[in-house]
């Protein structure tokens, strides 16, 4: 076992290591080809023991070592097409400007391989319940034939292309086309109303824990923009925006990391499997909880279309309609019973779920139905039918309207934004998870999915301002936002809550009893909060510390303090300290025992 001060040395040893072997090219003379690299090594180290197991985490754990890498190459082609506006035909298409861009996003986390052997220890042993995803969750999921979630390479590993399009400028006309991201909306600290592009949750929560540009996964997507006036009396710039992502191409989801198993940026709980399932009968149903993949389809298509201008010379105003996932998705337990639905199968599988050809009995005989043997690797084994909770994300339709300004009177730069979410898919545990749909002569109903319409709105301010006790030579940055969300259709009769139960609380009774819906956390039809962050900069701008907080009424608070110094223009070192503290497990305080320390090399050639 590898003590903890072993471990923050081989960290540090990996950061420091990061920083020195890392080179810019300029591979032309006119510098139309460039060679461009963001870099870093982090070592995140837990600062408590969580109050809540699993996740099984105390002070001093390495919970995440991350080896993250973004090499960039941008290449202007202008000169090497302006043959075209000169060639009989061509002259019409021939480009003003045209560029290609691609870049790599992967990272390499090695938390399984060198952290504590917990990490390890709950790879191999954890969880019993199968998660997986599929896009025929009735055809693949209930014959344990899906794609299992493979946790070290989504917690340990990833690699992809991050961007990769072409710009091609004519007159009035731009057009972007291939793998990028699109942001429309507000996205101070937390992408509340910024999701056109889905983000990446390896890390728990986007914009706290991990960068938020970092956290936007790009879609393949065609992009146009036009020019449609100069100035027209009041009204100046005006410019309409359009993209869509062919649905037959692009389907991505975020992956929703694995939950309530114990890995460091899991949500707290129980396995289901042995959580929810009577002893006698866990050898013989299994439950797998299915990522639902969008099917690669036209009508899956994601697409939106804005104007935007400046109205009165002073006010920068859009408004705009898109169709896209939420980041989030919600649960459906399917029924009607596995256990005497004879057209689920049986299927032959070892204790965490998997597919297994061989099964025996201790006299080295095949296992029979009703039998429990062993896998040669010594794995637990039976004949089991599938219990399949289905994680379901749904295409829903988003209207906004933005403005922002400089006010005189405040002396800063006032934001406002306001979206209006249709039919977003919701949770009722009694209407979505009753597991007496589970139960044979249980509840004759079957579990569907609520929806409900989100008005969300935010209003932001940005100064800069002196004081000079605090920072004699140089300006602060003050940047405030108050975000609201108003569930339209919450009312007496209709009970919406979060997808956490609450601490200590069973979403499952004996023989599969529907528990009250009041276990699980709630969801207020009126939910709000504030973000507040400063940054300065010291010492002749190498040292620019930054404070970040979240502050939730209903009680829930988040602390961000960093601290990047710049070595050279290149080498940044950026300690910081993170902490999270509720009387709820909601939103940011799914990881209220989070609180951590982290250390940050970054490399950047820029």
């Amino acid at each position: 076992m590898w003590t903890r001060a072993r471990r923050l040395t081989l960290g540090l040893v990996v950061l420091l290591g990061a920083g020195s072997t890392a080179h810019a090219y300029f591979l032309d003379h006119d510098r139309n080809f460039d060679v461009r690299l963001r870099a870093y090594s982090q070592a995140t180290v837990a600062a408590e023991d969580s109050r809540e197991k699993p996740p099984d985490i105390s002070a001093g754990d390495v919970v995440s070592q991350r080896n993250f890498y973004n090499p960039e190459f941008d290449a202007n082609l202008t000169k090497y097409v302006r043959w075209m506006s000169g060639t009989p035909g061509l002259s019409l298409i021939g480009p003003d400007e045209f560029k290609f861009r691609f870049a790599w996003w992967g990272f390499y986390d090695g938390i399984f391989d060198y952290a504590n052997g917990k990490w390890e220890d709950a790879l191999r042993n954890h969880p019993r319940a199968r998660q997986s995803e599929s896009d025929n969750v009735n055809g693949e999921s209930f014959a344990f034939n899906d794609e299992n979630k493979n946790v070290r390479n989504i917690l340990g590993k990833r690699n992809r292309i991050n961007e990769l399009y072409i710009d091609y400028t004519k007159d009035r006309f731009f057009f972007r086309i291939g793998r990028q991201t699109i942001s429309w909306g507000e996205s101070d600290t937390i992408a509340l109303l910024d999701i056109q592009n889905p983000f990446d949750l390896t890390l728990g929560a986007p914009g706290f824990f991990m960068d938020i540009d970092e956290a936007r996964i790009p879609l393949y997507t065609a992009r146009t923009t036009v020019k449609l006036l100069d100035n027209w009396g009041w009204l100046s710039s005006l410019f309409a925006d359009m993209y869509v992502v062919p649905g037959p191409i692009e389907n991505t989801i975020p992956i929703t990391t694995p939950s309530l198993f114990g890995f460091p940026y899991s949500s707290p709980g129980r396995d289901p499997q042995t959580a929810n399932l009577p002893v006698g009968v866990q050898n013989l149903l299994h439950i797998a909880i299915v990522e639902q993949q969008p099917k690669r389809k036209w009508s899956e298509s994601r697409w939106g279309a804005r104007l935007t201008g400046v109205v009165a010379k002073d006010y920068t105003v859009s408004g705009w309609f898109f169709r896209t996932y939420p980041e989030q998705p919600t649960i459906l337990l399917a029924g009607p019973p596995s256990i005497t639905n004879q057209n689920i199968p049986a299927v032959q599988i070892d204790d965490r779920g998997f597919r297994t050809p061989v099964c025996l009995n201790a006299d080295g005989s095949p296992i029979k139905a009703g039998q429990v043997g062993k896998t040669p690797g010594g794995r637990t084994c039976s004949r089991a039918k599938a219990v399949v909770t289905e994680l379901i994300r749904r295409l829903e339709s988003v209207a906004g309207i933005s403005a922002t300004w400089f006010s005189q009177p405040l002396n800063g730069v006032v934001r406002a934004e306001a979206e209006f979410f249709i039919d977003e898919v919701a949770f009722i545990p009694h209407v979505n998870q009753n597991p007496q749909v589970q139960v044979p002569g249980g509840t004759k109903t079957q579990n569907s999915i609520p929806k409900a319409n989100y008005l969300r709105w935010t209003v932001g301010y940005d100064r800069f301002f002196f004081f000079r006790p605090l920072n004699p030579s140089n300006s602060i940055l003050i940047t405030a936002q108050h975000n609201m969300s108003w569930n339209v259709d919450s009312g007496k009769n209709t009970d919406f809550r979060n997808l956490n139960p609450k601490p200590g609380k069973a979403v499952a009774g004996p023989a599969g009893e529907q528990q009250p819906d009041t276990n699980w956390e709630d969801q207020y039809e009126f939910e709000h909060f504030f973000t507040f962050a400063t940054q300065s900069d010291y010492l002749h701008g190498k040292l620019e510390p930054r404070i970040t907080m979240i502050i939730d009424p209903s009680g829930i608070f988040g602390f961000a303090l960093n601290f990047p110094y710049r070595v050279t223009d290149n080498l940044i070192f950026a300690p910081g300290f993170y902490a999270i503290e509720a009387s709820r497990r909601a939103g940011l305080a799914t990881f209220r025992d989070r609180d951590q320390f982290q250390i940050r090399v970054t490399y950047q050639l820029n």
